[in-house]
């Protein structure tokens, strides 16, 4: 006997698929995937941002917080076309990462390349109260 679940057809109706991810009325929610790291002189987020162009993504920094923006629309196509699917309309990816107390956002640098977003933001020296690192060789 072949059973089917009625909840299958319904998110095919809806466009989920076990691998798209969720979507609400043609807006794909998501947050950007990040790595972080933090060295001795400064902090570095690197965010994935594929297929987006570069005057699509907005970067801040305010006080303690980096924001990673990045919205698009699908190309406006000519009004003859006929779809007989279309999923690629409206993206939008956002992440907000807490900077260190240290963080100099005025001297804050981010590259695009091939999709990926790098940000980097330098950090003050270490306060003398901590005294000064000595090498162990």
């Amino acid at each position: 006997m072949n059973t089917t679940n009625p909840f299958d057809e319904i998110e095919q109706f809806l466009g989920r698929t076990p691998f798209a991810g969720e979507r609400a009325w043609g807006r794909d929610l998501r947050t950007a995937d990040i790595d972080v790291a933090e060295y001795d002189d400064e902090y570095v987020v690197m965010a994935d941002l594929p297929g987006f162009d570069r005057d699509e993504i907005d970067v801040r920094a305010r006080e303690d917080r980096l924001t990673i923006a990045a919205e698009r629309d699908a190309e406006r196509e000519d009004a003859d076309r006929r779809y007989l699917r279309r999923e690629r309309r409206h993206e939008s990816v956002t992440r907000t990462v807490d900077l260190p107390t240290t963080a100099r956002l005025d001297d804050a640098t981010a590259t695009y390349r091939h999709g990926v977003l790098t940000v980097t933001v330098p950090l003050d020296a270490v306060d003398a109260d901590e005294g000064h690192r000595i090498d162990v060789n």
